[in-house]
């Protein structure tokens, strides 16, 4: 393996036109090896993560690789990528993990003016190319049907006060939402009237305000030009009820349960075996069914199937046949019965929607590698050039992430966009399902999912429609497209406070707060939470087996907003690493079921289905203690409160909670480790041992 002894990255400064635009700065990449290499390149946040999009360059015989690269003001992540196989941070940058157990570098490219002028407050100096703000989405958003959010940026550090102006009425103080290297995200919520909402902005940092408005950054007098926004272009972001109520359970549906175990096929192996990319394992519909007492017992009403559609592969996210259920799962009518009973029993049921990419045998790219470019489907993807190969290093058709295998839709195309409201229609309509999931949503392209929303809408109001969005997920939770994501920013969050013990409570509250804040609370009401999927390390492994620990992060899981979903199996403390590791097969031998984690998890489950609070009460931060590392919140829902403590250290801590309405508190459970609260007059005190939780309501 190389030795890698120096890299090096820095921003160089370039002219930057517009004062509120995202002019590009033009960034330097530069990389030292102490031997030679065949090729470098830079592969990031900013080219989807692609090892050949971006190369660099050697300058001849020194082993020094170099790229300029124009990007856009902002926070990126990154690795360099040698001889096409080596991924490697850049040491001395920060780093961030991905959520999958790995981490990656983080730069911050600043806009070219920050060098020329000051970062201090009250200096009666603004940064121009810090401000930031367009009369339109995300920078304007609908939070409720009475409330739109105007947001604001400005540079870090460098403007003591912002305030919002309309004529006629009285200046509003915004306040800082958030802060990173580069901006200060500065909000105000506003009535929603019906009908043009006029504003500008007025920055103070000294005795010489500026006013931003739609002229752009100027001295705050003269004639005002606002901006001027139409409410109905932000209608009410609606979305469905039932989530809020939902504990959903994901199901790889080949390693669930295998329903006929007498089945021999060349590409299996027997259920149970150890996970490599290749095997079928058998579980199929058949066998969820005869499970179903199980599912029942633990007290989920909400399944998310991966992908159940025909497929090459056991995973089926290189599909094949979109309108028919995989032969080794079962068949169609198995499914649509499969969710006849889970809607009997009151549940619902989402499908992994894979619309960015498809498999090569898929009709359509057989075609095209059939009859190249005589194919009738030459408009279905981004075809290069003819003759096209299924191979490693193929440049004849776009692909998701280079995978020849998996070649990527093009969903402007007119048929394409038929066939697949075709496929969405045919699963609603047919099978009754209740919603998507949607892999590799931030592949494809937004003005797709916004006609998608509208297409299953239609079919059904209540459809619940979540993305896959690693990162912040705010351009895509407008209303005009997906209900909720996948939470890996929140994962994120809370793997960082409870297993890595890499931020302190008061870090991990603001990360939480900046996640509820980056989104409308139309979303965060049933944000996808999740600890771990089929696309990362297991919740158990993450915590390295330590279940004194894990179960703070459960607790936490099953009381906070949103909406859970527990991938299979952690419920019985499965093991699992990186990917295929995290597909092991689900164990039905109870002998070898961890039955602490099971109860753990069961009672939380059931006591989040009878409690409303849980499901739909207002969160609010009750404790956050650095010194300790005690953490707590509540839930209120009417004369209804629930208190959550966590004591993240291995020292015993007593809190108090002074106020009447702790005064009457008691335990939700009698799972051990759950401290009971000692009640006064005047509050309560709650001595949590090490590692240990408590979980309490207020008497009515």
């Amino acid at each position: 393996m190389m030795k890698i002894f120096r890299i090096a990255f820095l921003a160089a400064a370039a002219l930057l036109p517009a004062l509120t635009s995202r002019a590009q700065t033009l960034a330097q990449f530069s990389l030292k090896l102490n031997g030679p290499a065949k090729g470098v390149s830079v592969a990031g946040s900013f080219n989807g993560w692609s090892p050949t999009a971006n190369p660099m360059h050697e300058q001849a015989g020194t082993n020094q690789w170099t790229l300029k690269l124009p990007l856009a003001p902002g926070e990126y992540t990154f690795k360099y990528v040698i001889n096409g196989t080596q991924w490697v941070n850049a040491p001395g940058l920060p780093l961030q993990s991905d959520g999958n157990g790995n981490t990656n570098s983080v730069m911050f490219v600043l806009p070219s003016d920050y060098a020329k002028y000051p970062d201090a407050l009250h200096d009666d100096s603004i940064t121009p190319d810090g401000v930031t703000h367009k009369p339109n989405a995300p920078f304007v958003t609908r939070v409720s049907r009475s409330a739109i959010r105007f947001t604001l940026k400005t540079r870090a550090g460098d403007v003591a006060k912002c305030l919002f102006l309309q004529p006629g009425r009285p200046a509003i103080a915004m306040h800082i939402a958030m802060s990173n290297a580069i901006h200060d995200t500065w909000e105000v919520n506003i009535p929603a009237r019906p009908d043009i909402i006029r504003y500008a902005f007025l920055l103070e940092d000294g005795p010489n305000p500026m006013r931003l408005d739609a002229d752009g950054l100027e001295a705050a007098t003269g004639t005002t030009h606002y901006f001027e926004v139409h409410t109905d272009s932000f209608p009410p972001f609606v979305t469905p009820e039932w989530p809020t109520s939902a504990v959903f359970y994901q199901i790889f549906p080949d390693r669930f349960a295998d329903g006929n175990p007498d089945k021999v096929e060349p590409h299996m192996r027997p259920f149970g075996s150890k996970p490599d990319f290749t095997h079928w394992q058998g579980g199929d519909i058949k066998g969820i069914e005869q499970h179903w007492w199980y599912l029942k017992t633990l007290g989920i009403n909400a399944i998310y199937f991966n992908p159940i559609f025909e497929a090459k592969t056991y995973h089926g996210y290189d599909t094949t046949n979109y309108l028919k259920v995989d032969p080794h799962f079962g068949t169609n009518a198995q499914l649509k019965q499969l969710v006849s009973r889970a809607h009997g029993d009151g549940w619902h049921v989402i499908l992994d929607g894979v619309f960015n990419h498809t498999g090569v045998d898929f009709p359509p790219f057989k075609s095209l590698l059939t009859l190249g470019a005589a194919s009738p489907y030459k408009s279905w993807y981004f075809i290069h050039h003819f003759p096209l190969h299924v191979r490693n290093g193929e440049s004849g058709y776009t692909a998701w992430f280079n995978s020849p295998s998996l070649p990527k839709l093009d969903v402007d195309s007119p048929p394409v966009r038929s066939y697949l409201f075709h496929v969405i229609r045919y699963w609603m309509k047919y099978a009754g399902i209740d919603g998507w999931r949607l892999d590799a949503a931030d592949q494809v392209d937004p003005a797709f999912w916004r006609v998608f929303r509208k297409v299953v809408k239609r079919q059904n109001p209540h459809a619940y429609l979540v993305g896959e969005i690693w990162g912040n997920a705010a351009s895509w939770l407008q209303g005009d497209e997906f209900d909720s994501v996948m939470n890996y920013r929140w994962r994120q969050a809370v793997l960082d406070f409870f297993a890595n013990s890499s931020t302190t409570p008061s870090q991990f509250s603001a990360a939480l707060n900046r996640i509820e804040e980056d989104y409308p609370p139309a979303a965060d009401r049933v944000m996808f939470n999740i600890l771990d999927s089929h696309d990362t390390v297991r919740i158990n492994n993450s915590f390295n087996h330590d279940w004194q620990r894990e179960r703070q992060a459960v607790l936490f899981q099953l009381t906070y907003p949103g909406t859970p979903c527990i991938y299979y199996g952690d419920e019985i403390g499965m093991h699992g690493g990186h990917d295929p590791d995290d597909r092991r097969a689900m164990i039905w031998n109870k002998q070898k079921w961890n039955r602490e984690i099971l109860n753990f998890y069961t009672t939380l489950i059931h006591l989040r289905e009878s409690m409303k609070v849980l499901q739909i009460g207002s969160y609010s931060p009750l404790i956050a203690n650095d010194a300790q590392s005690v953490f707590g919140f509540t839930r209120k829902l009417g004369n209804t409160m629930v208190v959550v403590l966590v004591n993240r250290s291995d020292v015993q801590h007593t809190v108090s909670l002074v106020g009447s309405q702790y005064s009457s508190l008691y335990s939700l459970t009698n799972v051990d480790g759950n401290t009971a609260p000692v009640d006064s007059a005047t509050g309560a005190q709650i001595t949590l041992p090490p590692y240990g939780w408590c979980l309490a309501c207020s008497r009515p």
